[in-house]
């Protein structure tokens, strides 16, 4: 009876469904390996921080603005060559787009996509969506404004000039952002403190009535900003000062000096505390007439000249 079992219809039946169920399960177990979360395999995974949106619109007609340039994208895969080449900026094939060809001017948030992934790497990118504004495009040429907050003054100095490499943009923007423009701004940088001249590479910015910054592309970015910084000054007199031991031959030592005053700049609370200056000469051993140079320094301060020449003249006893 047991031969005529395996030899029936039903037997041949039960077996078909047996390898029917083997067979879904082993493709069930397949799909879940490729999807990533088994653990048989090593799965590869990079972080890259600051990956830029690819806006599409029309650039002929539109100004288009966000506060979402950048997203952090995370990659996981199973082939570490793939996750290092879409890492490298150089060899990476994906990006990040924003289609809004389609879109309407105004506000709005809109989906961040990934492009040209490669099969077997997945991403998930924070944040998943940008909110973007869009405006008519306009055109339009401004002064640019150089600004210097007081506090980079320091006391007892001012600024006797300011020159631009460029007085004048081009900026282009929205309409609606370009009705707001207050100025164009050349702002020093925060850790220029203006104790002397200053040169260097300013970028530019639009500013509101309230000196926020609107979103604009400004032709030039940068501009060159040339400071001519002046110190308060006086003028005071300069005195000789005798220093060491008469010779028992003489029965004093007269001094001249080439220039009696000198001009000293710096801050206000430290020219008030001077009202002369003081040019030390030794005259030990000195029994001729004898011109010597004596530098003039004072601490905090710029002394101009900076040396002065002392003449000394003995006078002999009777």
């Amino acid at each position: 009876m047991s031969n005529k079992f395996f030899t029936s219809k039903f037997f041949y039946i039960l077996t078909s469904v047996f390898f029917a169920i083997v067979l879904f399960f082993n493709a069930n177990a397949t799909a879940i390996r490729n999807g990533g979360d088994t653990t048989s395999g090593s799965v590869y995974t990079a972080t890259i921080s600051n990956v830029p949106i690819d806006l599409k619109y029309d650039s002929n007609k539109y100004f288009v603005s966000t506060t979402t340039s950048v997203v952090t994208v995370h990659l996981s895969g199973y082939t570490r060559l793939q996750i290092a080449n879409e890492t490298n900026e150089d060899t990476r094939n994906f990006y990040l787009s924003v289609d809004l060809t389609n879109a309407k001017e105004g506000t709005g948030v809109y989906p961040i996509r990934v492009e040209q992934l490669p099969s077997g790497v997945k991403a998930e990118i924070t944040p998943t969506s940008a909110e973007i504004t869009i405006e008519k495009k306009a055109t339009k040429e401004f002064e640019v404004t150089p600004k210097i907050d007081p506090t980079q003054i320091p006391t007892g100095f001012k600024i006797s000039s300011i020159d631009l490499s460029d007085e004048k943009v081009k900026v282009t923007t929205g309409e609606e952002s370009m009705n707001k423009i207050q100025a164009i701004e050349a702002d020093l940088p925060d850790d220029v403190t203006l104790l002397e001249n200053y040169s260097g590479r300013i970028s530019l910015r639009a500013v509101d009535s309230k000196g926020t910054t609107l979103p604009a592309q400004i032709s030039p970015a940068t501009v060159r900003m040339d400071i001519k910084v002046d110190k308060l000054s006086k003028t005071v007199p300069i005195k000789a000062k005798l220093t060491g031991t008469l010779d028992s031959s003489l029965s004093s030592m007269k001094t001249s000096l080439s220039t009696s005053d000198a001009k000293i700049y710096g801050q206000k609370e430290d020219l008030d505390k001077i009202s002369e200056l003081t040019a030390s000469v030794d005259m030990t051993g000195i029994k001729t007439e004898k011109k010597i140079q004596v530098s003039l320094r004072q601490a905090g301060l710029t002394v101009d000249p900076k040396t002065v020449e002392v003449t000394l003249t003995p006078v002999k006893k009777n």
